[in-house]
């Protein structure tokens, strides 16, 4: 007999799973492609990587004998209202995070450390076509059922919905381990998790994360696209009255947003006691990502 539903204690499990499985995949690639690979190898590590992810969702569902297209909300229609106040949100919040972002990197290279980059910025490895299969498209569905589909949905019985929306946000943008974007993907983990469980749909997560990582790499065509743009140090008369424009436009379509759709996310499994062995296994994946977001510092 399959569960139909994931519970408070398969939180720290399944992040377990998908760190390890990060870890794992993140170093059988290496040895395969290389450290440093460029060009098309680098194009196909990022989709092995990102298909390896979402596959550890579906290693956790069958270890546990839990159905995942159900325990994710994979099978429920998505509604149009969560959807279109998620895209209008994740766009003013793009704009908002931008100079935020800028600041946060600044105030790193201040104290001496290296300014973090991304690798899809090396022009090496410049190609419109991985951009918008490996970048855009993979990570919306790969990225989603492992961390709205499972992680999200086992702190929705948290006793504090802002507690499991803070738990979630906390974990994408750690699992990520990449400085660059850590304001941004809290936030933006945070918010796509409040869409998938208010709207009881995984796919709502999957349109708004399809519609950030789209909206972020077509910006990078644009003059917009370029870090400089962004920099209050050098360029405040512009960047800081778009921040705060961003920033207050996210917070009108969030309020908006709960004013006027209908909430399925109920807390069900308030009753059940903690599991000590998930939280353990939670704190350490949680401090292996620490310990990777860390030493990206250094590289």
């Amino acid at each position: 007999m399959h569960r139909l539903n994931y519970e408070k204690k398969d939180l720290g499990y399944s992040f377990g799973i998908a760190v390890a499985v990060m870890v794992t995949a993140s170093l059988a690639l290496s040895l395969i492609f290389g450290e440093n690979a460029v060009g098309w190898k680098f194009w196909l590590e990022q989709a092995l990587y990102t298909l390896c992810l979402g596959g550890s969702a579906f290693l956790y569902a069958a270890f546990v004998k839990t159905n995942p297209i159900a325990a994710s909300k994979l099978n429920v229609k998505p509604r149009l209202a969560h959807m279109g106040w998620g895209i209008l949100a994740i766009g003013c919040l793009i704009f908002g995070m931008m100079p935020l972002n800028c600041m946060f990197l600044d105030a790193i290279e201040a104290i001496g450390l290296n300014r973090p980059k991304s690798p899809f910025d090396d022009p090496a490895n410049a190609s419109v076509a991985g951009l918008l299969l490996v970048a855009t498209l993979l990570p919306a569905f790969c990225e989603e059922f492992i961390f709205r589909g499972v992680v999200a949905q086992s702190a929705a019985g948290m006793k504090s919905k802002l507690a499991a929306l803070a738990v979630s946000g906390a974990l994408f943008s750690l699992f990520h381990a990449n400085p660059a974007q850590t304001l941004h993907q809290f936030v933006l983990g945070a918010f796509i998790t409040l869409l998938v469980l208010r709207s009881g749909s995984l796919w709502t997560g999957i349109a708004a994360h399809l519609f950030n990582n789209a909206f972020v790499v077509a910006l990078n065509y644009t003059e917009l696209g370029k870090e400089e743009f962004w920099r209050v140090s050098t360029n405040a008369g512009t960047a800081l009255p778009i921040m705060f424009a961003g920033l207050i436009g996210f917070a009108l379509c969030v309020f908006g947003y709960l004013k006027t759709t209908r909430s399925v996310w109920t807390v069900t499994n308030d009753g059940q006691k903690t599991d000590s062995a998930s939280v353990i296994v939670l704190v350490a994946s949680a401090a292996v990502c620490l310990v990777l977001w860390v030493s990206a510092l250094f590289v």
